[in-house]
């Protein structure tokens, strides 16, 4: 298994973070992003590597990502919905200018996880990994609110040790009138 993922996210605010909260499974979770900073929606998984990608790499994709997101204005986000794979719970999301974002930077960036990228992704917002699979007690059908994505974030996230991932640039969106 790969040691750090570089991917292009964004976070979601307080607000929805707590209520997310109350969402309650039948088990336990090796990671849960609710009690973190990083409680986050993926807009592009770039890399899995075992290394720190090098300065000049970095740059790269910074230097690709900025091309896109120069021209993005902010947007609406809503969560909605609890759901899991077999080892990850996650929340739904809905934006359509979200999916149009995504395919605009899957023609530009690496992808780390083709088998999510283009027309297979499904935009959502991590809560937690999970131990082993779970029932979901509460949060199904739930909706968690509504936020303006203003800013994307390039994110190392250190597979080892989650909370030692690290911002790496920041996008700032265009405001949308």
């Amino acid at each position: 298994m790969a040691n750090y993922s570089i991917t292009l996210n964004f976070f979601l605010p307080k607000k929805i973070v707590e209520a997310l909260k109350e969402v309650k499974i039948s088990g336990n979770f090796v990671f849960d992003w609710r009690n973190s900073d990083f409680c986050h929606v993926t807009v592009k998984a770039i890399s899995l590597t075992d290394e720190k990608p090098k300065k000049d790499i970095l740059d790269e994709w910074i230097a690709k990502s900025k091309k896109i997101l120069d021209e993005q204005k902010s947007f609406k986000v809503s969560i909605k919905d609890v759901a899991k794979f077999p080892t990850a719970l996650f929340a739904g999301v809905e934006s359509k200018e979200l999916s149009k974002l995504h395919k605009k930077l899957f023609k530009i960036l690496s992808s780390s996880q083709l088998q999510f990228e283009n027309e297979n992704y499904v935009p959502h917002a991590s809560i937690g990994v999970l131990e082993n699979d779970v029932e979901l007690i509460s949060g199904k059908g739930q909706d968690f609110g509504e936020f303006e994505a203003k800013e994307i974030q390039l994110m190392i996230w250190n597979l080892k040790d989650l909370k030692k991932s690290i911002i790496c640039h920041k996008f700032r969106l265009a405001e949308t009138p």
